[in-house]
């Protein structure tokens, strides 16, 4: 089964994850706390997905790569655990997302989303976005050798990494059912449990 993932907020409340344009009306709360992580990067905001009608925060950014994977790099590297992160997770069936436009995210170019305190494009290159096709679909196996390199450069620096930086995206534009799916927790030896 092809799946796609989704960390489980730490505010989470009832069966379905929202995209945070969405959650503002929903849980006003939750939403100040999520938007919160856009502190310093606030342009992001306004980002139109190119192709679409969609600001990048009306749709929910999913990973291609399983986040216990992204989590081991960061352990291994000795680059600090997010902080707004449960350490939970959901593997999502295609079927859930299709339903809504989807777009894939390739994200190979850093810009202002994954690196606010560095010189970075406010925005990036429209090539990288196209319209999800869930036959071509497949789940990375491994981290992308930019993500690791993304890492080490911050490791070495001292400074924060966040944590999907050329990681590719697939981009829900809408309300994702997570009912009856159960959180995968990361576990430091590499293994996430279910």
């Amino acid at each position: 089964m092809k799946v796609v993932y989704h960390g489980v907020p730490r505010d989470m409340i009832g069966d379905t994850l929202y995209p945070l344009n969405q959650l503002q009306a929903v849980a006003p709360s939750a939403y100040e706390f999520q938007r919160s992580k856009y502190t310093g990067r606030e342009g992001v905001l306004d980002f139109r997905v190119p192709g679409t009608d969609l600001l990048f925060n009306d749709t929910l950014h999913c990973s291609a790569v399983n986040p216990a994977l992204l989590l081991d790099a960061r352990r291994r590297l000795g680059v600090a655990q997010p902080m707004m992160m449960s350490g939970l997770f959901f593997a999502i069936p295609l079927e859930r997302i299709t339903i809504h436009r989807v777009v894939w995210y390739s994200c190979k170019t850093i810009w202002i989303n994954g690196a606010p305190d560095e010189d970075v494009p406010p925005v990036p290159p429209e090539d990288e976005f196209e319209p999800f096709d869930p036959g071509r679909y497949e789940e990375l196996s491994a981290p992308t050798s930019a993500h690791i390199a993304f890492l080490e450069r911050k490791a070495a620096a001292g400074r924060r990494a966040l944590m999907f930086v050329h990681i590719p995206h697939v981009l829900v534009g809408g309300p994702i059912d997570v009912s009856g799916l159960m959180p995968i927790e990361w576990q430091p030896s590499g293994t996430p449990s279910r």
